[in-house]
């Protein structure tokens, strides 16, 4: 199996995390479950050949928008499968694909859906004529700049990238209200609108995202966001189904080792794959 990271064009490094590689065309981790832990990330995929299964009711298209995940989920890889990930802020969602929280948040949907089933096709048949990962990468910088220079932005998200910056310094729903001059239902209503989830709940997400980094890479502390052990163990529970005693105890993948942000892309820091 091989993977590989790309960084996005500058302009877009504070909606796009980054660009993901995956490759599996001989099947070796096939009948290996994959499963990806919550976190305030969307992503989009696009597949240059089998998709994986998943656990989504829309099954494995070969273009998806993922929302932000608030509960761990599971997919196989298996012979053929060659994929990009498209790594999304939830400001990236917002101001990228306008509205979509309301119908992606904890779901998936077909591309197409969303772009059309012209464009949709367009993109992967400019994407699979380029196939190496360097020039993949630099026609989805194109298509992604191509969409912020032919969209207008909205006020709610530019209020929401403001406000994402708050909570992630302070931790307070009203602090981040009161920096874009709004009200807190105001606020929450947005959030919702444009990523699936209130302000509290990415907030937890984040919370868990910080902890099951700290665990994983030994850096950081693993109680950061919780108030003791006992809030810690009941949000791990919660949100990934194990303790994190249990967590510990587990050996990870070979994926779990790749996408880890002591390796040289930090791109790859929100990722986690158990």
């Amino acid at each position: 199996m091989h993977f590989l990271k790309q960084a996005p064009a500058a302009p877009l490094s504070a909606l796009v995390l980054g660009y993901w590689f995956i490759q599996d065309l001989k099947g070796a981790y096939a009948g290996h479950p994959i499963q990806t832990s919550p976190s305030p990330t969307a992503v989009v995929t696009l597949n240059f050949g089998r998709p994986c299964t998943s656990d989504f009711a829309a099954g494995a298209p070969r273009a998806s928008l993922l929302g932000i995940q608030s509960r761990r989920r599971e997919w196989r890889s298996g012979e053929g499968c060659a994929f990009v990930m498209v790594m999304l802020k939830p400001a990236g969602l917002a101001r990228l694909f306008p509205a979509s929280g309301r119908h992606t948040g904890d779901d998936l949907l077909e591309l197409g859906s969303v772009l059309g089933d012209g464009q949709t096709r367009w993109l992967l048949e400019d994407l699979s004529a380029a196939w190496e990962p360097r020039q993949v990468a630099a026609r989805l910088d194109a298509w992604l700049l191509g969409r912020l220079a032919s969209t207008k932005p909205l006020p709610e998200t530019e209020r929401l990238a403001r406000a994402w910056d708050v909570l992630l310094r302070t931790s307070r729903v009203e602090a981040a209200a009161r920096a874009v001059d709004v009200s807190t239902r105001q606020l929450e209503r947005g959030f919702q609108e444009h990523a699936g989830h209130s302000p509290r709940q990415l907030l937890a997400l984040e919370r868990i995202h910080t902890s099951l980094l700290a665990a994983q890479t030994g850096q950081g502390d693993p109680l950061e966001g919780f108030s003791d052990q006992a809030h810690r163990i009941r949000m791990w529970r919660r949100y990934l189904g194990l303790t994190p005693g249990r967590f510990e105890r587990t050996q990870r993948s070979m994926m779990a080792d790749y996408f880890n942000p002591r390796r040289e892309d930090a791109a790859a820091a929100l990722a986690h794959f158990l």
